[in-house]
């Protein structure tokens, strides 16, 4: 999705912001912040365009999205925000929390899922919404986590293999480490 919102010409670069702990996510589930960052500058770290920020390690806890915004908006008043999403996931912003104040800091770019409709959820009216061109990949990282508990490697069309090695060597989401 990173080449589609970047080609999107709505943006001219893009922060991927790694939160500490997500809300939504059980911490059982994730990798440590470490290890999640290290697997970012693994796969962006060549990607002209991308930007790794972890501010939120300096924002308090709980890591909501709309603080995020609003820290955004504030640090950089001269700047315009997108929050760049799937279209799976504008599917069910409408649960996040304060979803509403979000629509005042950002405009939405989306990205199509396979199988999600890209329809403009009632709830959401209030957002400025734009779609970019995309060719979805049916590729989760839920699906690949489970993947790699199971012992079943992904390809390399769904996981970097610079990331599965890490992973691997790690010895991340219930794969065995590597001696």
């Amino acid at each position: 999705m990173v080449a589609s919102f970047l080609g999107s010409e709505m943006i001219d670069d893009l922060w991927i912001i790694l939160t500490p702990t997500p809300p939504h996510k059980h911490v059982m589930e994730l990798a440590s912040f470490a290890d999640r960052w290290n697997m970012l500058e693994l796969v962006f770290s060549e990607s002209g365009g991308v930007h790794l920020s972890d501010i939120e390690q300096r924002l308090p806890s709980p890591h909501y999205t709309v603080q995020t915004l609003t820290y955004l908006r504030g640090s950089y008043p001269d700047r315009s925000f997108y929050l760049c999403i799937g279209g799976d996931t504008l599917q069910t912003l409408s649960t996040w929390f304060e979803f509403e104040r979000m629509s005042q800091k950002s405009e939405l770019l989306v990205a199509e899922r396979p199988g999600i409709p890209l329809s403009r959820p009632t709830e959401l009216e209030m957002f400025a919404i734009h779609y970019c061109e995309h060719q979805p990949l049916a590729v989760s990282s839920t699906d690949i986590r489970l993947k790699l508990a199971a012992g079943i490697e992904p390809g390399p069309e769904e996981l970097d293999p610079a990331v599965l090695e890490y992973i691997r060597r790690e010895g991340l989401y219930g794969w065995n480490k590597a001696d």
